[in-house]
Order: C-alpha cells, then structure tokens, then sequence
C-alpha cells in the first residue's frame, strides 16, 4: 500500500492535524481525513491516542493485530464471533471513524492510521 501523508497544521487549540492517501487493492484512492468524523484533527487525536497506547499497554500491539484480523475477516463475509460487536463497529468507535463507512474503507482506514502512528512512535523515540 503506496501511502502519502501531509500536515495541515494545528487548529484552535492547538491539536495537530494529519492527512493520508493511500490506495486500495482495487487501486481506488482512500483519503483518511474523509473517513473520519472530526476530519484532519481527528486524524491526529486517533495518532495521538495509538502512540499513548503503545507507550503505556504492552499487548496492545495483539489487540491492534486482531482488530486487522477481524475486518479482514468481515471484508469476506465471516464474524469472528456472534456475541460481540463487529471489529469495523469497534474500530468506527474508538478512533472515531464515520459510521457509514464501508467494511473495506474501515480496514484500509484503519491499516493507514496504524501505519501512521508507528512512524510518529518511531520519530519520537528518534528524538529521545
């Protein structure tokens, strides 16, 4: 996945706004931002929230890994159980996605902002 990311600067109070392209497998563009509520600051308050996770949780890395998991699995039709919500309505609600997402833009959304945060984990512990 050939992904592009841009700044674009900080709003009123001071939160810090990302933007990211990538493209799908059937090569059709994703914009981030437009998958999410909150735009651009959504963007980076879901970064913030991934990189302050991995900082504190050490197993977060397997949910995260299971979540991918999930919405791959839901892409092709399957659950991974019954009981407890979809891994696309979970992802939507704790990063803060639109809910009328498609399961495939949900996990090319997702896969990015992963990718994303990784980079800003790495870049801060460049600079430490």
């Amino acid at each position: 996945m050939n992904t592009q990311m841009f700044y674009t600067g900080t709003d009123e109070d001071g939160n810090d706004g990302y933007c990211a392209t990538a493209n799908d497998d059937e090569g059709k563009e994703v914009v981030l931002s437009q998958c999410f509520k909150e735009g651009t600051i959504g963007v980076g308050k879901a970064m913030r929230e991934i990189v302050s996770q991995m900082n504190t949780i050490p197993t977060i890395g397997i949910r995260y890994m299971m979540l991918q998991q999930g919405i791959r699995a839901e892409m092709n039709g399957m659950r991974l159980t019954n009981k407890a919500p979809a891994a696309s309505a979970l992802i939507k609600k704790e990063f803060g996605l639109r809910k009328g997402l498609s399961k495939k833009k949900t996990g090319v959304a997702f896969s990015i902002l992963l990718s994303l945060a990784n980079m800003l984990l790495e870049e801060q512990r460049g600079e430490e």
